[in-house]
C-alpha cells in the first residue's frame, strides 16, 4: 500500500471509529433528553390532576364518608377527563382494584404494577417497558383528606419518541457514509498535495544519485513537507558548490604544478648545463663563470624552496603566531628604511604618511608582509613613487600605493595562487617565484585582517591592509 492510500485509510478509519462512538452516545442523550422531558410533563400534569381529583371527590361527597362512593363510581369518568387534559391514558387504583380507565382493553392484564404498588406508599414511581414500541408507566399517590389513598397511573406511548430516535439513528449512519465519502475525497486530495513534494523529492535524489546536480524540487508550501524540500535544495547547492570548489582547486593545483614545474626547470637547466661544461673545459674563465651561475641558481633554487616551505607552514592549522603590541609607524620606517636603497637603485622615491598606531601583531611576519609588497612594487611596478600611508580610525588601514603600469584583469584575479605570475613577470628577466602574494595573505588572515589590491593596467597597484 503506497502512503497516499495509507493516508486516506488511515483518515476514513479515524472518522468511523470516531463516528462508531460518537454515534450512540449523541442518541442516547438525545433520548434521554426526550424522556426527561416527557417525565418533567407528567410529573406537572399528575401534581395537577391529584388536586382535581381530590377536590372534585370532596366536592361531590356529602361527607368525608362518602369519598368512596363518589370515587367507585365517578373513576372512570375521571380518568376519561384527564386523558383529554394530558393526552395520554389514565387509571384510577384503590386497594389493588382498578377503578376506572380511560381506555377499555379488554384482555389486558389486572395485574397490579409496580409503579402502582410503589404510590400507594406515597411515592411517586415510573418505569419504561422496552418493546416496539416502548411504554412509560408512571403512577403518583392521590391522598384525600388524609383518610382514602388512592393510585393515579399514566400509561405514556413512546412510538414518537421511538420514531425520532430511529431518525435519529438514520441520520447519523446517511451523515457518517456523507462524511466518510467526504473525508475519502479530501484525503487523496490532501495527500496527493502531500505526496507531490514527496515523489518529486524522491525523483530528484534519484538523478542525484547518478550524477545530476542541477535539478532542484520545487517548493509551494511552507509546511514541514516545504521545510523539508528547502533544506534538500540547500543541500543541493552546498554539495554543488562544493564540488565546484574541489574542482577548481583541483585546477589549481593542476595550475601551481605546471607553475612550479617551469619555475624549477629554470634553475635546473642551467645547473645542469654549466656542470656538463665544467666536465668538458680547462679555461680556467670557463670554470670560475660556471661555477658563478651554478651557485647563483643554486640559490634560487633554495630560495624558491624556502618560500614553499614557508607558505605551507603558515597555512598549517595549527600554526601559532607570536603577537605583542607593536609601534606600527616605528615598524614601517624601520622596513622603509632597509628598503631605501633597493628604491633608489630602481630611481624610487618612498612617500610616508604614517599615524601613530599601535596593534598586537607578530612583528617578524608582519615585517615580511611589508617587505614582499614593497618588494613587488620596486620590481615591476616601473613607477616614480610609492605611497605608504597609515591610517587610524575605528580600525587600522596600510595601503601601499604606486603609479606604474598596473596589473591586468586576468593577472589581478588569479594573483593570490601559488606560483601563478602575469606575462610581465615571465618574460622579465627580473627573479621573482610567485609566492609573495600567497604568503602575505597568509600571513595577514592570520592577525584576523584583509588584504585587498586595486589595479588595472597603466593606473598603478593599490594594496590595501586592514587590521
Amino acid at each position: 500500500m503506497n502512503l497516499k492510500s495509507k493516508i486516506t485509510a488511515l483518515n476514513i478509519a479515524a472518522l468511523l471509529i470516531m463516528l462508531i462512538i460518537l454515534v450512540p452516545v449523541i442518541t442516547k442523550i438525545s433520548d434521554n433528553y426526550n424522556l426527561s422531558t416527557i417525565l418533567n410533563y407528567l410529573q406537572s400534569q399528575g401534581e395537577y390532576a391529584t388536586i382535581y381529583v381530590e377536590q372534585y371527590s370532596l366536592n361531590k361527597a356529602k361527607n368525608i364518608f362518602e369519598v368512596p362512593m363518589v370515587m367507585d363510581s365517578d373513576s372512570p369518568y375521571l380518568t376519561s377527563y384527564l386523558k383529554r387534559t394530558i393526552k395520554c391514558r389514565v387509571q384510577i387504583f384503590y386497594n389493588n382494584r382498578l377503578l376506572g380507565d380511560s381506555e377499555e382493553i379488554p384482555d389486558e392484564s389486572r395485574t397490579i404494577r409496580p409503579e402502582v404498588q410503589e404510590a400507594f406508599k406515597g411515592n411517586s414511581a415510573y418505569f419504561i417497558k422496552s418493546g416496539k414500541p416502548r411504554t412509560l408507566y408512571m403512577a403518583m399517590p392521590i391522598n384525600i383528606s388524609g383518610r382514602y389513598s388512592y393510585s393515579l397511573a399514566f400509561i405514556y406511548d413512546l412510538a414518537e419518541e421511538d420514531k425520532m430516535k430511529s431518525n435519529n439513528i438514520n441520520i447519523f449512519i446517511i451523515t457518517s457514509l456523507l462524511a466518510a465519502t467526504f473525508s475519502a475525497i479530501l484525503s487523496i486530495f490532501i495527500s496527493n498535495r502531500i505526496i507531490a513534494p514527496v515523489k518529486n523529492l524522491s525523483e530528484i535524489t534519484k538523478k542525484f544519485s547518478k550524477g545530476d546536480l542541477y535539478p532542484r524540487v520545487k517548493v509551494k508550501d511552507n509546511d514541514e513537507v516545504g521545510e523539508l524540500a528547502h533544506n534538500f535544495n540547500s543541500m543541493a547547492d552546498s554539495i554543488q558548490d562544493m564540488i565546484y570548489k574541489l574542482k577548481d582547486e583541483q585546477n589549481k593545483q593542476k595550475n601551481f604544478f605546471d607553475n612550479f614545474t617551469h619555475e624549477i626547470r629554470t634553475p635546473l637547466t642551467t645547473i645542469l648545463g654549466y656542470a656538463e661544461l665544467l666536465w668538458k673545459t680547462d679555461n680556467t674563465e670557463v670554470k670560475d663563470k660556471s661555477l658563478f651561475h651554478i651557485t647563483s641558481e643554486g640559490q634560487r633554487l633554495l630560495k624558491m624552496i624556502e618560500s614553499l616551505l614557508e607558505l605551507s607552514r603558515l597555512k598549517r592549522y595549527d600554526f601559532l603566531i607570536n603577537k605583542s603590541e607593536v609601534n606600527l609607524k616605528e615598524l614601517l620606517e624601520e622596513v622603509c628604511d632597509s628598503m631605501h636603497y633597493k628604491a633608489r637603485r630602481y630611481n624610487i622615491k618612498l612617500n610616508l604618511q604614517l599615524d601613530e598606531a599601535s596593534y598586537f601583531i607578530d612583528q617578524d611576519l608582519f615585517k615580511q608582509v611589508i617587505i614582499n609588497i614593497l618588494d613587488n612594487s620596486i620590481k615591476y611596478s616601473k613607477t616614480d613613487n610609492i605611497d605608504i600611508i597609515l591610517k587610524k580610525s575605528d580600525n587600522i588601514k596600510l595601503t601601499i600605493k604606486d603609479y606604474g603600469i598596473g596589473i591586468d584583469e586576468e593577472t589581478l584575479k588569479n594573483i593570490y595562487e601559488p606560483y601563478y605570475k602575469g606575462d610581465l613577470s615571465r618574460s622579465s628577466k627580473i627573479e621573482g617565484w610567485g609566492l609573495g602574494l600567497s604568503i602575505v595573505r597568509e600571513i595577514i588572515e592570520k592577525h584576523d585582517g584583509n588584504v585587498k589590491i586595486n589595479s588595472s593596467r597603466e593606473n598603478g597597484t593599490e594594496v590595501i591592509i586592514t587590521l
